[in-house]
């Protein structure tokens, strides 16, 4: 049965782990190795590969050695998937650090962002940080370092706009200068091939200067963070059968 989970992977700490277990068992597809060859600086391209070699063995957690090597199947929106369409996942990495949310076959999303300091005008942050409170049911941003605020605020709306399926400019267009006002998080949103539901955005408690989301299906609560092992034999646990113990 996919459950659905969350997972913080440091890409230095385990990225020896995870090229290690690649090179035993192949587990990346043919078309993401072609879009990871196609990035010109080697440390980009190294960082990316260890966080797609985590998706897929956080994939095989939850649907076995069948999708190995399985290609992604691009959506109309540009959304990857599984041919299984038993399963959900969402990626999301920054300098050093991915986050994976994997689950059953409904709209998931994930977003994270380290601390840095945010050029943007107060009148153009004061609307996206209500739209993101918008989302995530009423959930204050938080008091403090203006930036902080924002970048909780950011991973919110990115984490909704992966769940959907779409980038985040549409959820965006109607803050601008002159469009109309937001629309009411309280109303449903139509989701291609799905009933009418509502996502939701959940604050994920990282590190201090860590900001993360998950979005989720109206009346799903998140799973806690599990942290990806370090070692290779630690990470190779997790597909053991029936293995649901973070490590």
């Amino acid at each position: 049965m996919v459950e659905t989970e969350l997972w913080l992977v440091d890409l230095h700490k385990s990225g020896e782990a995870l090229e290690a277990l690649e090179a035993s068992s192949p587990r990346l597809s043919s078309d993401v190795l072609t879009r990871l060859a196609a990035i010109k600086d080697e440390a980009t391209r190294r960082e990316r590969m260890r966080a797609h070699i985590a998706l897929r063995v956080l994939l095989e957690r939850q649907l076995g050695p069948s999708v190995r090597s399985m290609p992604f199947v691009i959506g109309a929106s540009g959304k990857p998937a599984l041919a299984n369409d038993g399963v959900s996942f969402s990626l999301a990495h920054t300098k050093g650090l991915a986050l994976i949310g994997t689950g059953p076959g409904m709209p998931l999303g994930v977003d994270l962002e380290l601390m840095r300091a945010v050029h943007m005008p107060e009148t153009r942050r004061a609307p996206i940080e209500r739209e993101a409170v918008a989302l995530a049911a009423g959930a204050p941003l938080g008091d403090g370092n203006p930036d902080a605020r924002f970048l909780r605020a950011w991973v919110r709306i990115e984490a909704v706009a992966k769940a959907l399926g779409e980038g985040v400019g549409p959820l965006l267009e109607h803050l601008r200068p002159g469009r109309e006002a937001p629309h009411s998080s309280a109303e449903p949103v139509s989701l291609p091939g799905a009933e009418q539901c509502r996502i939701v955005a959940h604050d994920v408690a990282a590190t201090r200067d860590l900001f993360a989301a998950v979005a989720l299906p109206a009346g799903q609560s998140p799973p806690p963070l599990g942290v990806l092992p370090e070692a290779a034999a630690k990470i190779e646990a997790l597909l053991e059968p029936g293995s649901g113990t973070r490590r």
